[in-house]
């Protein structure tokens, strides 16, 4: 039935009152629902019947509360009791619903706080279950630092892989990340000891080992591996000659020599043994790595000549010492392909030519050249031959130059310059060595033509003295010189490694000296030279004192009667190239030793005249020379004997009157063992010689 005909169906049985909620009741929808149903017959019947069963239901309902009145009433009085609690129910639902949403969300908190508790006891759990790994992990940092610490670097580069490989798995925990800045930390610290360990003492077994583990830490590329190798390892060779003692030079020099040479050599071997020689990458450009290892190298070895200069410009003595152990240095690095030698030669040779001009310089020496023409006895030598000769012989001085201070004085300059050099003489400055001596010479050619300058007021024996003087200056002391300059720098090397002639070495004064030019302004002061003088067989030889002493005892002993001295003066005042003839028939069997120097020298065993008789007959003469000292030649030549017995008796008192530096026998055996000519003249203290003793000229 359409709920129009409920409606309609409604209205007919109950007017304009129906029941309320008709609508909603099941049971009354379907009794409409049949009554419209019903036909018009059931429908007129239906009023009594129902009615019928009203009668029935109210006559049970009557029957059943009668029956079960009790029950009824507490029926009632049960439902008044629910009807209150439902009033009551009511208000606290009310209230319920009121509070309900503070509950609401005061439960959802509960439910978070829950859900966190759940999960942080999840988490608990779990971590409880991962405890050994967990404590394993954050123990790390300190394993790291232990391990570090006592240098287990396996270990260590193992503990950082598997650090890092955490790190990179989970990014987000903090605790990894403070664990990977702690092991990081340690890294650094065994970044400094392994580059401690290369600024040490480092064997190449371990110099392999660290530069190993600075590969595996992955820090430097390669060519700052290697530049960072040759820092730490310029550190510690730094350190080693910082600690070389700067008090001496040449023990600083020689040390540090040692020492380079050893130290040097040995990181040499470790870089090669370390790092290959193959090109590097830089920057996707090819980088040639034996330029940084040779610019390192070359630089520690401009660092070491400047040390050396800088210490050979101190005064160091001796060089040849100096030059071999640095020749040997420089020639151990030619197995590694840097031979430095050829960087050693200017140093020494600018060191050797500064000592040497030191020495020779005119300026240091002209206060002693001046000072020595006070001792200069023109009256003495006025009366001596001046046919003087030197021999081959350089291993002494001639010791007539014991007569003219000067000359004297001028030898032992130049021969203290050319014993500073003669252990170590290089070529290449023979022609400035030899500018130098004839520089000296000519400078002290001057000093003598000013010494001349006063000889307006000399009488002739004087000026015949001074003309010895000069003559000696040519005669001996150049001579000498020369020779001495070839024993240094001979000839025949210079030949060969020049390629001239020994002329043409000697036009050009390469180790030669220039005589001319240095005689040339005292030429007019000599006097003319005898045919013997000027023959080259008789120039080689020369007169010393010690192979005259036969003849000197002779002439003591013809002129100890005073009569028998008086020659007559006009034959003495000849030139004194004719002074050397035998005295007149005085001394017949001494007469041989008169002849000319070559045959000069008499076998010391025919003098047997003994030390007393001779040292009362020099006594004598001396008091004759005192009782007729005039001006004539003749009482020269007296005076000249006297004055050498003189000298020959007072030598052990007064050792300090002469001024010859000779070359001991030694420096002639020396030379003669090295034909090369880098040791010629042995070195010789500057001590003041005298002629010897009485007792030794017989000996």
């Amino acid at each position: 039935m359409a709920g129009q005909d409920e409606e309609e169906v409604v209205k007919l049985l109950f007017g304009d009152h129906p029941p309320q909620n008709w609508r909603e009741n099941e049971e009354f929808l379907f009794y409409l629902t049949e009554l419209g149903n019903l036909g018009a017959d059931r429908l007129t019947v239906e009023p009594d019947r129902v009615g019928e069963e009203l009668s029935a239901v109210q006559m049970s309902t009557q029957e059943l509360a009668f029956s079960n009145y009790k029950t009824f009433i507490q029926t009632s009085d049960c439902s008044k009791q629910i009807y209150n609690e439902f009033s009551n129910t009511e208000k606290h639902l009310e209230n319920l619903i009121d509070t309900m949403p503070d509950f609401l969300a005061k439960c959802e908190v509960f439910k978070s706080k829950a859900a966190e508790i759940s999960t942080h006891r999840r988490m608990t759990s779990l971590t409880l279950s991962k405890h050994t790994t967990l404590l394993e992990i954050l123990e790390l940092p300190q394993l790291m630092d232990t391990v570090v610490r006592n240098q287990h670097y396996d270990e260590a580069l193992e503990l950082h892989a598997y650090v890092t490989k955490l790190s990179k798995k989970q990014p987000d925990v903090k605790i990894l990340e403070d664990i990977s800045r702690h092991v990081t930390n340690s890294v650094k610290l065994m970044l400094q000891q392994l580059l401690a360990q290369l600024r040490a003492p480092i064997s190449l077994p371990q110099c392999l080992k660290v530069i190993s583990y600075l590969r595996r830490m992955d820090i430097f590329q390669e060519s700052e591996l290697r530049l960072k190798f040759l820092q730490a390892r310029e550190t510690w060779l730094q350190s080693v000659t910082n600690a070389v003692p700067r008090d001496d030079p040449y023990i600083h020099i020689t040390r540090t020599m040692e020492v380079m040479r050893v130290h040097l050599f040995d990181i040499v071997t470790q870089y090669r043994a370390i790092f290959s020689d193959d090109n590097l990458m830089v920057d996707n450009n090819p980088c040639d790595n034996r330029l940084l290892f040779s610019s390192w190298l070359s630089r520690k070895v401009t660092e070491f000549l400047e040390t050396l200069e800088r210490d050979l410009e101190q005064d160091m003595g001796s060089m040849e010492s100096l030059l071999g152990q640095a020749m040997y240095f420089g020639l151990s690095f030619s197995r590694v392909g840097f031979d430095f030698r050829p960087l050693l030669a200017p140093i020494f040779e600018k060191t050797i030519l500064a000592q040497f001009n030191k020495l020779v310089a005119f300026e240091a020496n002209a206060k002693v050249l001046s000072d020595s023409f006070a001792g200069l006895n023109l009256i003495k030598i006025g009366g001596m031959p001046c046919n003087f000769k030197i021999k081959d012989d350089f291993s002494q001085p001639p010791l007539v130059l014991i007569d003219f201070p000067p000359l004297a004085h001028i030898c032992n300059i130049v021969l203290a310059g050319l014993n500073q050099i003669r252990l170590c003489a290089p070529v290449s400055l023979v022609g400035r060595i030899s500018s130098t001596i004839n520089s000296f010479l000519t400078q002290a050619v001057g000093l003598i033509v000013n010494f001349a300058a006063t000889s307006a007021a000399w009488r002739d024996t004087e000026k015949l003295g001074f003309s010895n003087f000069c003559f000696v200056f040519k005669t001996v002391l150049l001579p000498y010189l020369q020779g001495c300059i070839s024993a240094v720098f001979p000839p025949s090397n210079l030949s060969e490694i020049c390629g001239f002639s020994v002329s043409d070495l000697q036009s050009r004064g390469l180790g030669f000296i220039d005589a001319e030019a240095a005689c040339a302004p005292i030429l007019k002061f000599m006097p003319p030279e005898p045919e013997e003088i000027k023959s080259p067989s008789l120039v080689e030889e020369t007169i010393y004192v010690s192979d005259r002493m036969s003849e000197l005892s002779v002439a003591v002993q013809d002129n100890s009667p005073p009569a028998e001295d008086n020659s007559p003066p006009a034959e003495d005042n000849s030139p004194p190239a004719e002074d050397n003839s035998p005295p007149a028939e005085d001394n017949s069997p001494p007469a041989e030793g008169n002849t000319p120097p070559a045959e000069d020298i008499s076998p010391p065993a025919q003098d047997n005249s003994p030390p007393a008789d001779l040292q009362q007959r020099q006594q004598h003469l001396s008091e004759e020379y005192n009782e007729n000292c005039d001006e004539t030649v003749d009482i020269q030549k007296e005076e000249t004997v006297k004055e050498m017995s003189k000298t020959a008796g007072e030598s052990a008192v007064n050792p300090q009157e002469t001024f010859i530096n000779p070359l001991e026998t030694a420096n002639l055996k020396e030379t003669a063992a090295n034909p090369q000519g880098t040791a010629a003249v042995l070195d010789t203290p500057d001590i003041a010689v005298q002629e010897p003793t009485p007792e030794k000229r017989d000996q």
